[in-house]
């Protein structure tokens, strides 16, 4: 086994570790953990590169859409991006909601940039999604079927993370909806109104 692949895998139990003991305060739901996953399986693509660009002089390079980089120049981008996916997966499920969320809206829309530029821009010849040897599709259709696998994931992500930075209240997947909607809007209103009259009394 390479040392590289090794190194790969002690790294990802690490990044997965924090991952799943953050899992384990219950401030997620589904969506989140669908987010908090995806950027963690992405997180694991990238997870060796900023190290052995740092190492390995014989290092091939990293290339993310348009960021195409080679050698040491690698080392500290790659960081960052690696920083970023984790950062996006922790908060995903380690928040769920509040302006860390802007942090996981920024990467993904960044994410989504380059990537989709990239095939955007690249020769027509090359937009050809191919599944086994039966299934080819190329043109316009292909160039969407690319799209909808290595961009769509993180526009969708980025569109869930906005409309979480102003969402408040628990995210626990535990919580039932007899709590969450038990007790008429009204009643709360005067719970509400009643413990500030209170306190400018006091």
């Amino acid at each position: 086994m390479a040392v590289w692949f090794q190194i790969a895998i002690a790294l990802n139990v690490v990044y997965w570790a924090i991952f799943i003991y953050l899992l384990t305060r219950r401030r997620w739901n589904i969506p989140a953990l669908a987010v908090g996953v995806f950027h963690m399986l992405f997180a694991g693509l990238i997870s060796v590169a900023p190290i052995r660009s740092f190492l390995d002089p014989n290092y091939v390079g990293y290339g993310l859409g348009v960021i195409q980089l080679e050698g040491l120049a690698v080392t500290l981008p790659a960081a960052l991006i690696l920083g970023l996916a984790l950062a996006s997966a922790w908060v995903a499920v380690g928040k769920a909601h509040g302006r860390w969320m802007k942090l996981v809206m920024v990467g993904d829309l960044f994410f989504a940039t380059s990537m989709g530029l990239a095939l955007i821009l690249d020769n027509s010849q090359n937009w050809t999604f191919q599944l086994g040897e039966y299934v080819s599709v190329t043109g316009i259709w292909g160039l969407i079927i690319l799209l909808g696998f290595f961009t769509l994931p993180f526009v969708v992500s980025a569109i869930w993370a906005a409309r979480r930075i102003r969402a408040g209240g628990p995210m626990n997947p535990a919580l039932s909806n007899e709590e969450e909607h038990d007790g008429r809007p009204e009643d709360h209103g005067k719970g509400t109104n009643s413990f500030r009259y209170s306190e400018s009394l006091v």
